[in-house]
């Protein structure tokens, strides 16, 4: 070990020999000398010098491979980091930008090792992609100037050029500024000038070789030949797409494109020739027709018009779908495409497979690109004249009229439906081979179409059915109705159920459904024999696909017969893939909307019991989480009638939950959405099983684990909602994890929304075992953390809260109750926060001009201050001006806080929060002195808030004149949504002061009262009425004439 690579980073300077030697420390197999180094490299990123070293390390040729590799590989990093940033740490100065770029060429052109060629172009082409043109104006033309020289030099140098502009094209390629496409536009035609040259010299030379040359003389130069032509070709293609506003109008682009067609025919012929030596370079000549597949479609599906305009592209579009029609008879004894991702390259997959299947599916994805283009017209924000969209639309239709024949239309569908629909026999001997996996895939395949013959026919077909549906609608009802001739085949039939399945959108009017499945699916799904599994699983699909859709309730009971019927383990014809199929299915028939659990009912325990069983022999974890997903969907549309079959999935869960070991947490939140779905479901039925579900709960909850990282959402969601169907009094084990939620409440956390509702409903449900000394204190405290909260809903939630608690105090231990509640408040600084920021409110507004201070809470927080204020002032006053005469002195406190509070009523919308600021001050004239002589210098503020309140929430419309439009008069009426939580809360609510006084006879007492106490009606007006204005008073006046209801 080297003692100096371990000291300290900042004690090391930077050189190209220690920078050498830490590189290669980095790449040792001692992890603490590796961890050293690493930190050594990190600390000198803020080495102005440090990226320079790294290229110089990198182009030195004479160094070991893996420091060179590991140099190239920091140089990239830190470019992709730090290359644009300019005012932040480790930024890459201008100086050390230009000496990079001044070399970055040169680190792949000419050198020997691919891989690292292929690490600097990458680097190069993020700094072009930053730096064109602004920055570096011209990397395009030094590459054409590069190009130019070394075409018909060393092919080494020209492979490393060639790869630099393939990597600067991709990444100029995704640019989206105006200024990069134009200047990119600019060059493309001297680069595909130079290109088509390159490429032209190279096919010729590799082409000789293929028909004359001998391989032990000219091998090795056509192998480099047939490289150069390919990344030529590369470059040539994303060219042609992303560097032409209009392609179809450039002659070169015109010229490749004919050139192409011509190319793509004799490489094809190559391919199937019968020479030995074709066969050697059978994989270079397939990469070529590949690129020019991927050049026809990308131009087809980007430019459209293009596509149709370029010289003989109707004849090209036939060529393909003659190629694929041809192979589609032999599609059936084809191997099919396989995706695999090498080793050395894991970021990106090799497509593997016959190359005729490849060109087949690419032909299908130019078929889908041209119906496309005439029936999807190309979205753009880019402006363009009337007569280029003429223009354009023109050159389509001309798709739409010589190609998209009646004919072509009803020829493809023909073709898709009866050789592309076919079960291959490839596909049953992978089925064999591995059931659970090839289940998976085909599952997945639906959204591989670009990669998979079957999945792209299908989307083929589903284009040509929705815009061609006159046209193809009665040959495809006609096809359907050949299922029922008992002389068709599994493989046909299973074709038929294909087809139908995927038109059931489309023909589900015209079609009778319900008379096949009658008539012949459910025959078919009793089937046996060789490949019955095949049709059972397809008919599984295919009423996935049409129950949704249409089906009568006649023949509703049938299709659950059929599915347990799947379902079943003991037909030996349900082997795995069957039964896994019909499981997922069972999805789209219990989610259909005119599901019905009564009607399900008799199927319900047999399918339950069979889903359940089923999850210990699927052997992927996705097929897995699917039939999860299944036996919830079952459990939540089941709604009550689970109530028969709950034990049994109860007892099933922690054996669920034990096989998904210690990393299966996707299979964990599938069991805590089944249990959520239960107790949904089940209602106040779910407390039951309590002792089950809260160990999982505390599991789940429990900070600093795998589990909480992974399940803490779905197991706060079963919490809350277990809370909202459990029925007071609710048992200890569930009321002990209320510890948990005020904890983790005051830790504001990012799942402190959802800790302010579980808190809410304790609250809420048993609020005597939250006011106890364990709880209320810190209960109040993350209560009073929840306050400055950013999410309005836990705001609201946390008001709730604390005006729930203070009320239930009183109710619960009367004025001492309520007086402990309060002095928590002041003990964790609730209120003291609460009347800071009212007196600071206060300061700010005595403030005005330029130099206004501004207020620290806004008026909806001020308007929330007051509601908790005022619960306290409507319970009891007294405690109320006991508490801020403990603070400061009564007279300066009220001065300040009587002044905001009345202000505040124009920032409160709510009528209910108004009444209730209305009844608060107004029992603090029921206090005597010294609070008397406080509150009657403020009647003016009192009058105008009592007439402009009064005159929102009174009735004023006969015989219900003066009448409190916020107090409920008749009982509020259950619902068969209720809740025990909705209940409680309902009942707190009907007792609330705002639902139950009436506002103006409780006016009119305490306003005599406190009349009475200063000496009498004349004495009042004398003394404190004479400081109203006389409009306030008059406003008052007339609203106290309205009769009114009893308080």
């Amino acid at each position: 070990m080297n003692f100096a690579i371990e000291v300290p980073g900042a004690a090391m300077p930077l050189s190209l020999h220690e920078l050498c030697r830490t590189l290669q420390a980095a790449s040792s197999t001692d992890n603490s000398s590796r961890q050293a180094a690493t930190q050594q490299l990190s600390t000198w990123e803020s080495d102005p010098e440090y990226y320079p070293a790294l290229q110089s390390v990198f182009l030195d040729k004479g160094l070991p491979q893996h420091a060179r590799f590991l140099a190239i590989i920091q140089l990239k990093n830190g470019i992709e980091r730090y290359w644009r940033q300019y005012n932040i740490q480790n930024t890459i100065p201008r100086s050390a930008k230009q000496t990079i770029r001044d070399r970055l060429f040169q680190g792949t052109v000419g050198e020997g090792d691919r891989q690292l060629a292929l690490q600097n172009a990458l680097a190069a082409a993020k700094v072009v992609r930053i730096d064109f043109p602004k920055d570096w104006a011209t990397p395009l033309r030094d590459l054409n100037t590069l190009l130019r020289k070394t075409k018909d030099g060393d092919q080494l140098e020209l492979s490393g050029a060639l790869m630099l502009l393939l990597r600067i094209v991709k990444e100029l390629g995704t640019a989206r500024l105006r200024r990069s496409q134009t200047t990119l536009q600019s060059i493309t035609p001297e680069l595909v000038h130079i290109l088509g040259e390159i490429y032209d010299a190279k096919t010729s030379q590799w082409i000789a070789f293929l028909t004359n040359g001998r391989e032990d003389e000219d091998g090795d130069e056509a192998l480099l030949a047939m490289e150069n032509s390919l990344d030529a070709l590369k470059s040539l293609r994303r060219l042609l797409l992303v560097g032409y506003e209009y392609p179809h109008k450039d002659k070169t682009v015109q010229q490749v494109w004919s050139f192409s067609q011509a190319q793509f025919a004799q490489f094809l012929s190559f391919v199937h020739s019968d020479s030995e030596k074709m066969r050697c370079y059978a994989d270079f000549l397939g990469k070529h027709l590949m690129q020019f597949t991927k050049l026809h479609i990308e131009m087809a599906e980007h430019h459209p018009a293009s596509f149709a305009s370029l010289p003989n592209s109707l004849d090209l579009a036939r060529g393909y779908w003659d190629l694929t029609a041809k192979f589609a008879v032999v599609f059936n004894e084809s191997g099919g495409i396989r995706q695999e991702t090498s080793i050395s390259d894991k970021s990106k997959a090799k497509t593997e497979g016959p190359l005729v299947e490849r060109l087949a599916l690419k032909g299908l994805l130019l078929m889908r690109a041209c119906v496309r283009m005439v029936h999807h017209s190309m979205q753009t924000i880019q402006y363009r004249s009337r007569a280029v969209i003429q223009e354009q639309q023109q050159a389509i239709k001309v798709i739409e009229v010589d190609l998209l024949k009646d004919e072509l239309v009803t020829q493809m569908a023909n073709v898709i439906i009866t050789h592309f629909f076919v079960f291959r026999k490839a596909d049953l001997d992978a089925w064999d081979q591995d059931p659970h996996e090839w289940e998976q895939q085909e599952e997945s395949q639906g959204n591989a179409y670009e990669w998979e013959v079957r999945p792209c026919a299908e989307k083929l077909f589903l284009d040509l059915l929705t815009h061609y549906k006159r046209l193809l609608l009665q040959p495809l009802i006609s096809y359907f109705a050949t299922v029922q001739n008992q002389q068709t085949d599994i493989v046909t039939r299973e074709a038929i159920y294909t087809a139908m399945g995927l038109a059931a959108p489309m023909v589900g009017e015209e079609f009778d459904f319900d008379g096949i499945l009658k008539s012949t699916v459910a025959a078919d799904a009793q089937q046996t024999g060789p490949l019955c599994q095949v049709l059972r699983r397809r008919i599984a699909i295919l009423l996935g696909q049409w129950v949704p859709v249409k089906i009568s309730g006649e023949t509703r009971p049938l299709v659950y017969e059929i599915f347990r019927h799947f379902l079943n383990p003991s037909d030996q014809c349900n082997d795995v893939v069957v039964r896994i199929t019909a499981a997922r299915q069972l999805k789209a028939i219990i989610d259909e909307f005119g599901f019905d659990a009564e009607l399900f009912s008799p199927y319900a325990q047999d399918a339950l019991v069979r889903l359940l069983s089923l999850l210990e022999e699927i052997e992927v974890d996705e097929a897995k989480l699917a039939v999860l997903e299944s036996t919830r969907s079952l459990i939540e549309r089941m709604e009550t009638h689970m109530t028969r079959y709950s034990d049994m999935v109860m007892n099933a869960i922690p054996g669920i939950w034990e096989s998904a070991g210690d990393l299966g947490y996707m299979m964990k939140q599938a069991v805590l959405a089944i249990m959520q779905t239960l107790v949904m479901s089940l209602k106040t039925e779910s407390q039951r099983y309590l002792p089950m579900i809260l160990p999982l709960i505390a599991e789940a909850t429990q900070e600093g684990t795998e589990l909480y990282t992974y399940l803490i959402e779905d197991a706060l969601e079963l919490w809350s909602n277990i809370l909202q169907q459990s029925q007071p009094p609710l048992s200890p084990g569930l009321v002990d994890l209320a510890d948990i939620a005020i904890k983790q409440l005051a830790q504001q956390n990012e799942h402190a929304a959802t800790l302010s509702g579980i808190l809410a409903s304790y609250i809420i449900l048993v609020p005597e075992a939250i006011l106890e000394d364990r709880y209320r204190s810190p209960a109040i405290a993350a209560l009073s953390h929840s306050l400055g909260s950013k999410n309005r809903q836990q705001t609201n939630l946390t008001i709730e809260s604390i005006e729930l608690v203070i009320r239930l105090s009183h109710e619960l231990g009367g004025p001492p109750g309520l007086r402990v509640v309060v002095q928590d408040m002041v003990g964790t600084g609730l209120l003291t926060k609460i009347l800071e920021d009212i007196h600071d409110a206060f300061e700010a507004h005595q403030t005005s001009g330029p130099k206004k201070k501004q207020s620290r809470a806004d008026s909806l927080t001020l308007a929330n201050y007051f509601a908790i204020l005022s619960r306290i002032a409507v319970i009891d006053p007294t405690v109320f001006i006991e508490v801020l005469a403990s603070l400061a002195p009564l007279e300066q406190v009220w001065n300040w806080l009587s002044a905001e509070w009345f202000a505040s009523f124009d920032s409160i919308a709510d009528e209910n929060r108004q009444k209730l600021n209305l009844l608060a001050l107004t029992r603090l004239l029921e206090l005597p002195q010294p609070m008397q002589d406080l509150v009657l210098p403020k009647l003016q503020d009192y009058f105008s808030m009592w007439t402009s309140v009064l005159a929102r929430i009174l009735n004023n419309s006969p015989p219900n004149i003066g009448d409190d439009t916020l107090v409920i008069t008749d009982n509020l009426e259950p619902t068969e949504w209720d809740t025990p939580k909705s209940v409680r809360e309902r009942a707190l609510v009907a007792t609330d002061p705002v639902k139950t006084v009436q506002s103006l006879p409780f006016v009119k007492e305490r306003l005599d009262s406190v009349v009475q106490r200063v000496g009498g009606e004349q004495a009042f007006r004398d003394n404190w009425a004479i400081n109203v204005d006389r409009e306030v008073l008059s406003g008052f006046q007339a609203l106290i004439q309205l009769p009114s209801g009893d308080t």
